[in-house]
């Protein structure tokens, strides 16, 4: 019963005779393939959306910190805020790269005015210098105002965080990738409990550090190509089912049932 055809199409010089069990499973795996590769195209549709809102709110006027947490979406909003920076917390993640250069991304705490949590600022991005250096030579902050943007964690990475590990060097504490998650627990662990967002500064051409900041981090070009790959999976399923069930019909075979 399972081996026997469900029909047979005559092809020239083969006959298309599919039986019932590699047929059941083309038609569950295909229509699978198919809705991953439009959903993934939905994707890039919302990022393309989000990129263009996040953007547009990036290239606002700068207000007030205090002010602009009372907006509904202050993601990427550029702020302006008074305050201090908290001695003794520096956080720096490794393998940060810019235009194919290595470096780190280097963090500090800010108590801000009229803001009850501790904030971890991103300071900006230092290139490393050789193989051999641990952490990068941090310039001195200076100033009691602080402008930049602010970011909200687009999620968790329980990759990093369950593999982080700490290294502290000349009072330093360096990680080798970036979870915002696993930086706030760090500053818990120093006693603070810091605000649900970074600040990352403004871009200074007198500063030495490079701020250059993604809006996200998976761009919409990567959901089309996730999209391409299950498209091609789906074509490649519709061949192999065609190829593995057309079979050449010998002199003295009938195609009739």
């Amino acid at each position: 019963m399972w081996q026997k055809p469900l029909f047979q199409l005559k092809l020239g010089g083969r006959v298309f005779s599919p039986s019932i069990v590699p047929t059941l499973g083309f038609l569950l795996l295909l229509p699978v393939l198919l809705r991953l590769g439009v959903w993934q195209l939905d994707r890039a549709d919302e990022k393309h959306q989000l990129i263009s809102d996040l953007k547009q709110q990036s290239q606002a006027q700068a207000i007030p910190l205090a002010k602009a947490l009372k907006q509904e979406k202050p993601d990427m909003m550029p702020v302006t805020s008074e305050g201090r920076l908290i001695p003794n917390i520096t956080l720096v993640t490794d393998n940060q790269t810019k235009n194919g250069r290595l470096g780190y991304e280097v963090y500090g705490l800010w108590q801000a005015k009229n803001v009850d949590k501790p904030i971890i600022i991103s300071r900006g991005w230092l290139p490393r210098k050789d193989f051999y250096q641990k952490v990068p030579q941090i310039p001195a902050f200076e100033g009691n105002t602080v402008e930049g943007s602010l970011y909200y964690s687009k999620g968790h990475n329980p990759v990093v965080a369950n593999n982080a590990e700490w290294q502290q060097f000349e009072g330093v504490w360096l990680i080798g990738q970036f979870d915002f998650q696993t930086l706030a627990e760090k500053v818990k662990q120093m006693g603070y409990d810091s605000a649900p967002f970074i600040i990352r500064l403004k871009a200074d051409d007198n500063s030495e550090f490079v701020r250059q900041w993604e809006l996200i981090a998976s761009p919409p070009e990567k959901h089309i190509a996730y999209a391409i790959q299950w498209f091609a999976m789906a074509l490649a399923l519709v061949l192999l089912f065609i190829i593995l069930n057309l079979k050449r019909v010998k002199n003295n075979e009938s195609t009739s049932s």
